[in-house]
């Protein structure tokens, strides 16, 4: 699986936290792979550093365990934390090759090359054979990084000879030929390289197929070669290109449902009704709705109402709020039909204004039967689920979208209070209620 696991739980936390330009950090992760051990490794040190490190504390003379655990910090990518156990595994036994190749490797990644060089020469002596020739390897790289390219050159050959279809060693010995200014010995061996790619197994491609890329981007860079350079930004267009036209759908496989969100957040309201207060506000009020002065016509221009037609409109919206009154923590008006704005929390409060969020739900008025307006277990009135004696009034009131989360202000003037209401997350209306206390 290698490197997948980081992309898979990266994935896994933009999903969760439903940010998908996150997403963009896979391109960091890519990049960063050579500084991250693979998941597998920390997985498995897990199980087995703690028991190594403690038979090496226990058995100054056991060098499996100082050569075991050495290997997984250097799995791990930390090197300098396995130097001093291969030190005291070669000061136990100086001839084994596999601790002088290790020891060599440990050196070499943590930069100090002339000692890995030295280390991993040693190991070649004792065993040329060692790890299928991969001490060559190991020394072509440390070679490569002291910029002794003909010595890097001769490494990666002898290594080749033990492992001819390794085409991360051809592209290495294509580098150290460039760096030879040996052109044609470059590209040679580059292109046998991605030759030899195309001519493997299946489950070899898999594995290599990092080693084919690296390849690639060694015709841009090492070769030059102008062909490569055009088709690595065609290629780059076309995922910039598609990742630009599938961001949109992506982001939307990455956002919650609005209306399942909604409803949730519906849900938690109904259960907080009648928490919020809503103080000196509370009391019986008359109603007069008001309008805009224009209403715009057919052809899109701006017509002024007439004043017979406004009150007309006006009275027939005020017989919808006919009993008005605000009470401790809820506005209720409606006679036959009850339409109850429950108070669920404060937005704002002033001494002159209450901004708040409330549940809208609808309930029979004094002529139903009784004990039919009492609400459900998920706190919305039975009728507004369609349940009940109530099944004929109108859908749109005994569904249960008609209960609703509401943005709600009241905001007292000298001579009246004005009443705003809109759902949650819409501006607040431009029609609004003018209320006139009763006596």
């Amino acid at each position: 699986m290698g490197y997948l696991g980081y992309y898979f739980a990266w994935m896994a936390v933009s999903y969760l936290i439903r940010e998908p330009r996150l997403l963009v950090g896979l391109l960091v992760l890519w990049f960063l792979r050579g500084l991250l051990p693979p998941p597998g490794a920390i997985f498995g040190a897990l199980g087995r550093a703690g028991r190594l490190r403690e038979q090496v504390r226990v058995n100054r003379a056991n060098i499996t365990a100082r050569r075991d655990l050495a290997t997984i910090y250097l799995s791990l990518l930390r090197p300098r934390r396995a130097i001093p156990l291969l030190e005291e595994g070669l000061a136990l036994a100086p001839d084994d090759a596999e601790l002088m190749y290790l020891h060599g490797v440990a050196l070499h990644r943590a930069g100090r090359h002339d000692e890995a060089l030295a280390r991993l020469l040693a190991a070649i002596d004792k065993d040329a054979r060692l790890r299928h020739g991969h001490p060559y390897f190991v020394a072509g790289e440390t070679l490569l990084a002291l910029k002794r390219w003909d010595d890097a050159a001769d490494a990666f050959e002898r290594y080749l000879d033990f492992n001819s279809s390794d085409v991360a060693a051809h592209t290495l010995l294509s580098r150290a030929y460039a760096g030879g200014n040996d052109a044609a010995a470059a590209r040679k061996w580059l292109l046998a390289g991605i030759a030899t790619w195309h001519g493997l197994p299946g489950a070899m491609k898999r594995r290599q197929f990092g080693a084919y890329l690296r390849a690639q981007w060694a015709r841009i860079t090492v070769l030059k070669d102008v062909g490569a350079m055009v088709a690595a930004l065609l290629l780059l267009g076309l995922v910039l290109g598609g990742a630009r036209a599938a961001y949109p759908l992506v982001a939307k496989l990455w956002q919650p449902d609005a209306d399942e969100q909604m409803f949730e957040k519906l849900q938690k309201s109904a259960a907080l009704c009648g928490t919020v207060q809503t103080g000196d506000f509370a009391g019986a009020y008359d109603v007069l709705p008001e309008l805009p002065e224009d209403n715009p016509t057919s052809a899109g221009l701006p017509q002024r109402m007439d004043p017979a037609l406004k009150l007309q409109v006006q009275q027939t919206m005020a017989a919808e709020y006919v009993d008005f009154r605000i009470e401790k923590d809820r506005i209720v008006a409606g006679r036959d039909l009850i339409q109850e704005y429950c108070l669920t929390r404060v937005i704002e409060r002033t001494p002159r204004s209450l901004h708040a969020e409330a549940v809208l739900r609808f309930r029979p008025g004094v002529t139903s039967p009784t004990g039919e307006a009492e609400p459900g277990a998920d706190g919305l009135a039975l009728e507004a689920r369609g349940e009940g004696d109530h099944a004929g009034l109108p859908p749109q009131l005994i569904d249960a979208r008609a209960a609703a989360l509401f943005d709600i202000r009241l905001d007292r003037g000298a001579e009246a209070t004005r009443f705003r209401f809109a759902l949650v997350d819409k501006p607040l209306t431009a029609t609004a209620l003018t209320l006139h206390r009763r006596p």
